[in-house]
């Protein structure tokens, strides 16, 4: 626990216990008016309920709400029969709060038997117990607001931390979606690179083994740079060094990552605006263009080996950023296929407000299409 929290923890139990006090000794005002024996049953009566309730700290809740009620509905019980205590204003302060905190942390099925319960042990007291010099009917309507207060307290507690909970469980859900999508957009795009080499080691070896070794360069590359990635996300992962770098990459950081995916640079033409690699621009929004071209680039080697020309196009506006990649070479139409690389992006352009288009640009051509907006 921190130490902020731990101080509002002593604060909060401070303050609770200096309430008791404070009614505690009105219990004991009222006890010497009413004269012994049953003016110090009624005092005891809230010593007792009061000392269940600050227990919860140490105990379970359900070994405290139970007998909480339990103790006091047993004294309005003993008080008919003998009657004494009286109603206890300490006493009734502790079934307040017992309830409060019970209605807190209740499960859904037991929320009306907890209400119920605070319902016979708080409002039960003043009508069932011995009356203070004819005050039974203005306690009993006292007691009844309290009740009320207590549960409207408790359901309203309630509710604030379901929705509490409920909001950090769509936290964890964005943030696991946010490292599957660059756990596919690093990685995916590496072991591809990987698996296309490797094929093209294959055929050189049969054909040419004196060019073995460049492709199995490539591999080696493309594998240190899949390792290196998974060690900086694991890293932020875990709290490392890496963990106050922002997952994702640069604008300035797509002409190497084009020259890996073209050494020869025959393949890719980079068309782009003078300066975008050191374009100011909004969180998100530079590593949202890296990953639109390197998603796309990835599709090309798994859908378009047979490519001959790739258009990259980087245009940035005074209102959006525009990233596309055009390419021939296009066996089959893709729409509809397993991957999940185009919902990926998709979903990470429209979480910036922008828009994503993507399919068939002509006879055996795709295009992908990023707007984003810079405001």
């Amino acid at each position: 626990m921190t130490a902020p929290l731990r101080l509002t923890r002593h604060a909060g139990v401070a303050l609770e216990v200096l309430a008791y006090l404070f009614w505690l000794a009105v219990d004991m005002v009222a006890a010497i008016s009413i004269g012994l024996p049953r003016g110090a049953a009624t005092t005891l009566a809230g010593c007792v309920v009061a000392g269940i309730v600050l227990s919860r700290r140490r105990v379970p809740l359900d070994r405290v709400v139970v007998p909480a009620f339990a103790a006091s509905l047993l004294f309005s019980v003993v008080s008919v029969a003998l009657g004494a205590p009286s109603m206890s204003f300490t006493e009734q302060l502790a079934l307040a709060v017992v309830t409060v905190v019970a209605l807190r942390n209740a499960s859904d099925r037991r929320v009306l038997w907890v209400a119920a319960a605070a319902l016979a042990a708080i409002v039960l007291s003043p009508v069932l117990r011995t009356p203070v010099a004819g005050t039974s009917d203005a306690f009993s309507v006292l007691s009844a607001l309290g009740w009320g207060g207590a549960v409207a307290i408790g359901l309203v507690w309630r509710e604030t931390a379901a929705r509490r909970r409920a909001a950090l469980t769509d936290a964890r859900s964005a943030e696991r979606m946010e490292l599957a999508r660059e756990l596919h957009d690093v990685v995916a795009h590496q072991v591809t690179g990987i698996v296309v080499a490797a094929q093209a080691a294959s055929v050189v070896a049969r054909t040419s083994p004196d060019d073995v070794d460049r492709a199995l360069a490539a591999i080696e590359r493309a594998g240190t740079d899949a390792l290196t990635a998974m060690r900086q996300m694991v890293g932020v992962l875990r709290g490392g060094e890496e963990a106050t770098r922002t997952l994702g990459a640069e604008l300035g950081e797509i002409p190497d990552l084009i020259a890996r995916f073209d050494p020869s640079g025959e393949l890719v033409r980079l068309r782009a605006d003078p300066g975008f690699a050191h374009a100011v621009l909004p969180a998100g929004v530079a590593a949202t263009g890296f990953r639109v071209v390197q998603e796309a680039l990835t599709n090309v080697r798994r859908h378009a080996p047979e490519a001959t020309a790739v258009e990259v196009e980087i245009g940035i506006g005074a209102e959006e950023l525009r990233v596309a990649v055009r390419n021939d070479g296009v066996r089959a139409r893709r729409e509809g296929g397993g991957g999940f690389g185009i919902t990926g992006m998709a979903e990470r352009v429209a979480a910036l407000n922008g828009a994503l288009t993507a399919g068939p640009a002509g006879p055996g051509t795709w295009a992908v299409d990023a707007r984003v907006p810079l405001r």
